[in-house]
């Protein structure tokens, strides 16, 4: 997949990640596993690729109140299903419309919720497309960004990174995404693929 590309689609993710990643222990890029990426973007797309904007979004921690909205997002299995679908939806419409591809990656400079819900709304086709999955364009930033916080949280634990989960993260979603970690992970690898095929 080409780097724009891989741009675009981990940009949502990108913002509420470093709400995580300055909450660790010492350098948690640093002590990501061999062959693995350095930088906190390319972090977030092992997990889920989204759409829209914001490579910017790595040069500054997120809002008080913006942390505090990933974080106190319940994740289920139903939200998760629906921000899959939207996603399969959005990835596809990206293949099928170079222009609107080209429009997407050219939005890098998103640094908050309420700009990334902005920017996905200037695209009625994607925006309609996460309607039709059940979800508001908010709810699927959201999602987008507390899933994947919580898997690169419960990843670094299993790997052994972090002792401990850092506390701008709900306990209850990170013990959804333990308990449905196979799944979930699998969700994400069908998602990764998807987008690499681009």
């Amino acid at each position: 997949m080409k780097q724009s590309t891989r741009l675009t689609l981990c940009a949502i993710a990108s913002i509420s990640a470093l709400s995580i990643l300055t909450s660790l222990p010492a350098s948690p890029t640093a002590a990501l596993g061999a062959g693995q990426s350095q930088t906190p973007e390319a972090a977030t797309t092992q997990s889920a690729p989204a759409p829209a904007a914001a490579q910017g979004a790595a040069g500054a921690a997120p809002s008080e109140a913006d942390a505090n909205e990933y974080k106190n997002y319940r994740l289920n299995m139903n939200n998760v299903s629906k921000y899959v679908t939207a996603t399969k939806g959005i990835l596809r419409l990206m293949s099928e419309n170079p222009t609107l591809k080209k429009q997407l990656e050219s939005q890098r400079d998103v640094s908050t919720i309420d700009e990334a819900v902005k920017t996905t709304e200037k695209y009625p086709e994607v925006t309609g497309t996460i309607e039709s999955a059940g979800l508001t364009t908010r709810d699927y930033v959201v999602i987008s960004g507390t899933l994947t916080g919580s898997i690169m949280a419960v990843d670094m634990k299993k790997q052994g990174q972090i002792k401990s989960y850092p506390t701008t993260l709900l306990p209850e979603n990170l013990g959804f995404v333990e308990k449905n970690y196979d799944k979930l992970k699998s969700m994400m690898k069908t998602l990764q693929a998807e987008a690499d095929q681009d």
